[in-house]
């Protein structure tokens, strides 16, 4: 599945998913999903993928000229290369850690010989609450996670409401220890174990900001599908805050736009949305798109993936898009197809740039592979990865949503006078 890479508690984020929140459903991007447009998913047999880490893995593990020397029957498959290494390590030190932990190095070995910042490996145990993270349901304390280039492990979202918003955690925060524990090296996967819990539990963080470290201790809390909010900002004007694209925000800004009159405009604040689930992203893109192209990327060895809005009634009311340094993957894909369809005025400032697809794969003992699959490509053609998404109007954070409100009263004044025309 894939998605768009950034994580929740809480993950990581763009994916192409299948069912998911990738929750499968990644193209995860965040996360965030499926595997193709279509949303399958891939297992493969652990044999398989030892095959593939076979070589690096050898070369990690076994230090002299070892040859294999095992038996085989004739109708077996010879042992990969890093079976032959686990199994020396293991039969020749008597204090070697388990076979499994031996297999879970040797895969986040290979893929950090990748020097991708988006993969990940997700073991068994984690895969459940990553899963809930694209739910938009977990017991956490309501952030998102990802890697910089600098290999540093910030938080990319901080959802509305949650514990560590009314704590005073800030998007681009550093996570350094949780439960004292040193996780600033650790993977998505190791800090999202870490952060999980039951509800009620208490949880202590450190976190850097502009150089200084900071210990805060929260209590966690069971969330249940937040990341889309929604008002009446003004007379038959709503505003839309949506913090990630999980499984259900494209069907929770659906039942938004149908509660709320709103014939003078739509704001959608896409601010410090990390991404999420793929084909969610272009379901929520679509309830204000007619049909036509939305993002298309291209598998190696593959056919382009196109992935389209089918919509004949989209919304069409006025729009203004807000997005920041934070707007990350699919949240990104929203913005800039409806920027690039003159659907909606983008103001802000500069977006991310995280532009890349990851597709998760399920390994058969119910462990995940989050793998960079594609590099997307918005309507008109443009590739954003490491530039972002330009705002139409760049405008300070703090004076977007009443901007936003001055543009909507512009826009329906001009389309009431072009009306005028008409009829005369």
């Amino acid at each position: 599945m894939a998605h768009n890479s950034t994580s929740g508690e809480d993950g990581s984020g763009m994916m192409s998913t299948g069912a998911d929140g990738s929750g499968d459903n990644s193209s995860s991007d965040n996360a965030g999903p499926s595997i193709t447009s279509a949303g399958k998913k891939i297992s493969f047999k652990v044999k398989r993928a030892r095959i593939i880490f076979g070589t690096f893995v050898l070369a990690l593990f076994v230090g002299g000229s070892y040859t294999s020397g095992y038996l085989i029957s004739e109708n077996q498959h010879p042992l990969s290369l890093v079976d032959q290494a686990i199994a020396r390590v293991s039969s020749g030190d008597p204090h070697s850690p388990t076979e499994v932990l031996l297999q879970r190095a040797a895969i986040e070995a290979v893929l950090k010989a990748t020097k991708d910042r988006w993969s990940n490996y997700f073991p068994p145990a984690t895969t459940t609450a990553f899963d809930e993270t694209l739910q938009g349901r977990y017991s956490g304390i309501g952030i998102w996670l990802r890697r910089t280039p600098l290999n540093q492990l910030e938080i990319s979202s901080v959802q509305s409401n949650s514990p560590a918003s009314r704590a005073g955690v800030k998007v681009s925060d550093q996570l350094l220890t949780v439960d004292g524990a040193n996780v600033s090296d650790a993977t998505v996967a190791v800090a999202i174990a870490a952060l999980r819990g039951n509800p009620s539990t208490r949880v202590a963080l450190s976190i850097r900001r502009n150089g200084i470290a900071t210990d805060v201790i929260l209590k966690r809390e069971a969330v249940l599908t937040g990341d889309v909010l929604a008002s009446e900002i003004a007379p038959k004007t709503i505003y839309i805050q949506v913090s990630a694209i999980s499984l259900h925000a494209a069907d929770d800004v659906a039942t938004a736009l149908a509660k709320y009159p709103h014939t003078r405009g739509v704001i959608l604040d896409l601010r410090d949305n990390p991404g999420g689930v793929l084909n969610v992203a272009v379901s929520l893109a679509s309830e204000f798109l007619s049909p036509g192209l939305i993002v298309s990327y291209d598998r190696k060895g593959g056919v382009p993936q196109i992935m389209s809005s089918f919509n004949s009634l989209p919304d069409t009311a006025p729009m203004v898009v807000l997005i920041n340094g934070a707007t990350a993957s699919s949240a990104e894909i929203i913005a800039g197809a409806l920027q690039d369809r003159n659907r909606a005025v983008i103001i802000g400032e500069q977006s991310y740039g995280k532009g890349t697809v990851q597709e998760i794969s399920t390994l058969s003992d119910g462990s995940q592979l989050e793998i960079t699959v594609g590099q997307y490509h918005l309507p008109s053609g443009r590739a954003i990865d490491q530039v972002g998404i330009t705002p139409d109007l760049k405008v300070n954070e703090n004076h977007e949503i009443s901007q936003a409100v001055s543009i909507l009263a512009g826009l329906v004044a001009l389309d009431s006078g072009k009306s005028a025309t008409t009829k005369k």
